[in-house]
């Protein structure tokens, strides 16, 4: 057996009889179990499969995360306060061979407990899927909504430069903007009433969007419009109104009445063949006579265009690939940081990487604002040196962060929404092949100069 599998084998043995590791793994199989049964959702079948893929796997993968930093910290760090490394680097081993062995078993451990996690979930999610036990109209819905893997388009994004511009102008003019008040302040509010105004439906009015829709993979599939609004009214009484698609010089154009309830998901199917020749597809919205309330629509959340990419089962072996390099990315990280620190230190060191993952898209809005620290003209340079270094630092932090950023894999699978193959790639080649290279190159050369033979 070659060192390497030898200390990946001694890595998983060890992180077993860890106590607070087996504690975790303990409350990962109480949360497959439990949480499904103790929480009922809104009482749909789409809403009792969405908890068991969104908030069941989601707290599996939470304490994956936690037992996973919490051995690779100690991995190598327990040893050297054992010294029990000395029997290591005794032999002919080197430190690459000893940090990559340690990370191998904690990644063949972790990937084991995901399948175990994973099948079971599928199994659930199967279980209460069973045409048995279904009815013809939820034996539908699972079809076409639920155990999907769907591409989601979203429309064309309008052009409302001028209409921001002319707002800002009216406004000056008006006195409504402090002459204190930057334009590069003002201008993202704008923009965004702007476009909400642009989006809704008024009543006795309508509103048009359109939808380059790519190739499908089945010429004669149908296409399924996703979509919620806000309403003005103060409550959810539905809102009726009329979905016209196709062209408006087609003379086969689809119009459908329906009655919208505010902040509800509802499904509209369009036959492909009301596609343009350019492979555009619009549809527009008309208010229904009689109707009072506006409805208000985000059109990069609210309206999505799904299409069939394939089956739910690689979709949901694809989430459990991304998930898997996500704990091996965290594996990485525990090990260098137990090379570098005691493993209090070092899980302290892991826990705030793991918050700042977290966190990474706020840190990403920071590090795009020009001003961190309120400055008046007699503030001096020591605000102004705060104020710069401040920025200095989230920009670096959202430049190290970003390339490992990502959706929840668990998000796309329980809505039924596609993920590619190559965003698995992205994901293998950016979080392994490169941060855990990098991560790994710096574990190794700090043991290779350690000196872990002294005396105490």
């Amino acid at each position: 057996m070659s060192p390497i599998w030898a200390i990946a084998v001694q890595a998983m043995r060890s992180a077993i009889r860890s106590k607070l590791v087996v504690l975790l793994l303990g409350c990962l199989f109480v949360s497959l179990i439990g949480l499904p049964l103790t929480i009922r959702g809104d009482g749909t079948l789409a809403g009792h499969v969405y908890i068991l893929l969104r908030y069941s796997l989601g707290l599996a993968t939470l304490i994956l995360s936690l037992a996973t930093l919490w051995a690779s910290c100690a991995a190598v760090a327990s040893d050297i306060r054992d010294r029990q490394i000395q029997m290591v680097v005794s032999k002919p081993v080197r430190p690459m061979q000893l940090w990559l062995g340690k990370w191998l078993g904690l990644v063949l451990l972790n990937g084991a407990l995901l399948f175990v996690c994973f099948t079971a979930s599928y199994a659930a999610v199967r279980w209460i899927t069973h045409p048995e036990r279904l009815t013809p109209v939820e034996q539908a819905q699972v079809e076409e909504d639920i155990l999907v893997a769907q591409r989601r388009v979203a429309p064309r994004e309008r052009d409302v430069s001028a209409a921001v511009q002319a707002e800002y102008q009216a406004g000056r003019a008006r006195g409504e903007w402090p002459a204190e008040v930057a334009t590069r302040d003002i201008l993202p509010v704008l923009e965004r009433r702007v476009r909400a105004q642009a989006n809704a439906v008024h009543p006795g009015d309508a509103n048009r969007w359109v939808f380059d829709v790519p190739r499908l993979p089945d010429s004669g599939q149908p296409l399924r419009l996703r979509y919620r609004a806000n309403s003005s009214g103060l409550d959810l009484t539905p809102v009726r109104a009329v979905w016209r698609v196709g062209a408006p010089d087609r003379v086969d154009r689809q119009e459908t009445s329906v009655e919208i309830v505010p902040r509800t998901w509802h499904t509209l199917t369009i036959p492909s063949d009301l596609l343009g020749p350019d492979r555009t597809l619009t549809i527009e919205l008309a208010s229904a006579p009689g109707t009072r309330a506006t409805l208000l629509f985000d059109p990069s959340e609210d309206l999505r265009l799904m299409i069939e990419q394939g089956h739910f089962l690689t979709n949901y072996l694809r989430a459990a690939l991304l998930i898997l390099f996500h704990l091996a990315f965290l594996a990485a990280i525990g090990l260098t940081c137990g090379t570098l620190f005691s493993i209090p230190v070092a899980t302290l060191v892991g826990m705030y990487v793991l918050l700042l993952l977290n966190v990474g898209r706020f840190i990403g809005q920071l590090a795009a604002w020009e001003v961190h620290v309120a400055q008046t003209p007699d503030a001096g340079w020591f605000m102004w040196a705060v104020a710069h270094v401040t920025r200095a630092i989230y920009w670096g932090l959202n430049l190290i962060l970003q390339p490992v950023i990502a959706e929840n894999p668990l998000a796309f699978v329980a809505a039924g929404e596609w993920l590619g193959w190559g965003t698995v790639g992205a994901t293998l080649g950016v979080k392994v092949g490169v941060y855990v290279t990098v991560i790994m190159g710096l574990g190794a050369w700090h043991l290779s100069r350690k000196e872990v033979a002294l005396p105490s």
